[in-house]
Formats: structure tokens, C-alpha cells, sequence
């Protein structure tokens, strides 16, 4: 896949995002995708296919110097052939040490056959998606309606983690999924280890804004970053969570490596390409970026309203991920470009 990477993308990364990015990254949300694991007469559209080496290559475009590796999470698409995926995905993640991966799961797969997966290759979680629901019902479905009971058992049992892209209407803020959260975590699957991708799907302020109190609460949640490019749900994020709780993640590589962001309309949001909107930028010479910078903007002024420190931003950009997930990692050299710090108050500064 090329890298789509402009003169508008490169003068943020140096004048604004260079000093803020540590000297590594770990992607806690990738996904990779080949057309040939595909049932045959799949009703899908052809797509732009990614390998590892897409996702390395766009991270030394992205995070020139950086050292990066990858949670990779199986992709969810209607008419996968879903052992043929996974089986691409081990060969996959097998070739860096320091990336991870989650098996894609359906509410058809046979826990026999997830186990063996776990077992021989080596994945650390599952990662299961709506669009799969048992319900047909995509859009409202619960938890269990597209990771089956029987599932949860066998993850509990293994201490898998799950990463979980929740459903309905307000995400982490519906009182279907909170609950079923808090019987989890504490109840019925205390050892599965849930990561809630996208802000627990707070898109918008709304969701999070709503629920952080209730999640902060419960025992074995995290957050992957990925996609969000608002600046409220990081601010609420940063200041209500514990931040060990936190990981980086792009949702790469087609979700995140566009032109354009995910643009909030009140509690609503849509994914905007201005490369296709016929926009007029008569006004400026400025160009859109790309979304994945988007994102890090907002999280750095996030960082810079909820007086993280330089330490705070590497924990989310790469040690909570490697702690959590157990991962050996080689201390890389330090890169030019040191961040600006407030020495006496250790916290992550605006440029004056």
C-alpha cells in the first residue's frame, strides 16, 4: 500500500508534533487485510491490502526514527473466511517480536478452535465486532449478542484480552453496556482484560463524558485512543481515568490514514474526506492532514489542558501498552529532537 504522506502532513509533524511523540510508539489498534481471505462470492469491495511491512512503513513515514510495534487486531468484514484470515495474521505477527495480535472471533466460531489458535500461535486476545451480531442487528446489539457467553468462558479461562468496539447508540454511555461491564469485570469473566477501542467509542465528548466515573470504577478496563479526533473525550480521558489505563492507538491502516477526521456534530460524528468534498480553500494555502495526525493534535493539547507530564505521555504512547500486554522491550537511541518541559513543574508545555 503507498504512503500518501504530503507537504501539509510533514510541516505539523515537524512544528508541532516532532517534539511531542516520545522516541517510541506502540499501536495498540492496527488492523491488516488481503482480498484472497475473502469467502468466495463475498458481496465486498476490493480494497488497498496491507501487510505488516504497509503498517511498518507507514509508521517510519508517520514516526520517522521511532521504533513502533503493533497490537493487530483481526479485521471485521462480512464474508471473511475467518480461519484463513487468522492463519495470515500468525504468519503476520510472527515476524516482530514486539507486536501482538487478536484472533478474529464471530459468534459462530467454535471455542475449540479459538483455543487451538490461542495455544499454537500465540494470539493474546479476541477480537470480535457487532457487525457480526447473532441479532442481525448491528447497531443496538449487546455484548453477548456478538461475543457469545461460551466465548467469554473460554477467554476468562485463558486471561485473553478482548478488544471491544462497542455498540448502541451511545456507546460506553448506554446503561445496557455498562452494566454488562460491571458483571464482567467483577462477577462472571473477572480475568478477561477488555480494551474499550476508540475512547469506548466516545467519538463525541457525550459518551465518556457520561460513563468515565462508572468505567474508572471497574477492575480490568483500558482504553485505546484510536480514531478519536476530538479534543474533549482525551481531556476527559486524561483528568478523570488512571492513566496507566491508556494506550496510543491509530486504527490503521485505512480508518486512520486519510485526508480528513472524524468530524463531531453534538453527540453525532462523521468521517469527512475533503480531498472528495469539494471544498473550496480559496481562503488558504493550508491543506487537510492526515487524520492520524488530527488525533494527535488533539491529544496533545488534551495533554497540555490536563498537565500531563513528559512520563504521562510516554505511558500512553508506549510503556502502559508494553506493560500490560508483557512485552520485552529494547531501549531504543533517543531521537533529535528532545520535548520542550517545563523543568520545575515536570509537565508538558504549549509552545509559548
Amino acid at each position: 500500500m503507498p504512503v500518501d504522506y504530503r507537504d501539509c502532513d510533514r510541516q505539523v509533524w515537524e512544528e508541532e508534533l516532532a517534539e511531542f511523540v516520545p522516541d517510541q510508539v506502540f499501536d495498540a489498534h492496527c488492523h491488516l487485510f488481503w482480498n484472497d481471505t475473502m469467502k468466495p462470492g463475498a458481496d465486498f469491495s476490493p480494497r488497498s491490502e496491507a501487510n505488516l511491512t504497509d503498517l511498518q512503513e507507514w509508521g517510519e513515514a508517520l514516526f520517522p526514527g521511532r521504533p513502533m510495534s503493533f497490537l493487530i487486531l483481526g479485521m471485521p468484514k462480512v464474508g471473511t473466511d475467518v480461519d484463513k484470515h487468522n492463519a495470515r495474521l500468525a504468519e503476520q505477527v510472527a515476524l516482530d517480536p514486539g507486536s501482538r495480535a487478536n484472533l478474529l472471533v464471530t459468534p459462530e466460531c467454535n471455542v475449540d478452535r479459538i483455543r487451538e489458535n490461542v495455544d499454537r500461535h500465540g494470539f493474546i486476545g479476541l477480537k470480535p465486532y457487532r457487525v457480526f451480531s447473532s441479532t442481525g442487528d448491528i447497531n443496538n446489539c449487546r455484548i453477548h449478542e456478538f461475543l457469545p457467553h461460551e466465548q467469554m468462558e473460554l477467554a476468562n479461562d485463558l486471561g485473553c484480552w478482548v478488544t471491544m468496539h462497542l455498540s448502541r447508540s451511545q456507546g460506553c454511555a448506554d446503561e445496557h453496556n455498562l452494566n454488562d461491564l460491571a458483571e464482567y469485570t467483577t462477577k462472571r469473566y473477572p480475568r478477561i482484560k477488555w480494551i474499550l477501542a476508540h475512547c469506548a467509542r466516545s467519538f463525541t465528548y457525550y459518551p465518556i463524558q457520561q460513563a468515565v466515573d462508572r468505567l474508572r470504577d471497574m477492575p480490568n478496563i483500558w482504553y485505546d485512543l484510536s480514531a478519536v479526533t476530538t479534543l474533549r473525550p482525551f481531556i476527559t480521558l486524561f483528568q478523570k481515568e488512571k492513566l496507566e489505563r491508556i494506550f496510543y492507538g491509530s486504527d490503521g491502516i485505512d480508518s486512520a490514514f486519510f485526508h480528513g477526521k472524524y468530524v463531531p456534530f453534538g453527540r453525532y460524528w462523521f468521517q469527512v474526506y475533503p480531498d472528495n468534498a469539494g471544498f473550496s480553500m480559496a481562503h488558504t494555502d493550508a491543506r487537510p492532514i492526515l487524520c492520524i495526525y488530527e488525533q494527535l493534535l488533539a491529544m496533545k493539547q488534551a495533554a497540555e489542558v490536563a498537565e500531563l507530564s513528559a512520563e504521562d505521555i510516554e505511558g500512553i504512547f508506549w510503556r502502559n501498552a508494553v506493560t500490560a500486554l508483557e512485552i520485552e522491550r529494547t531501549q531504543p537511541e533517543p531521537k533529535t529532537l528532545e520535548p520542550q518541559m517545563d523543568t520545575k513543574k515536570h509537565k508538558w508545555r504549549a509552545e509559548p
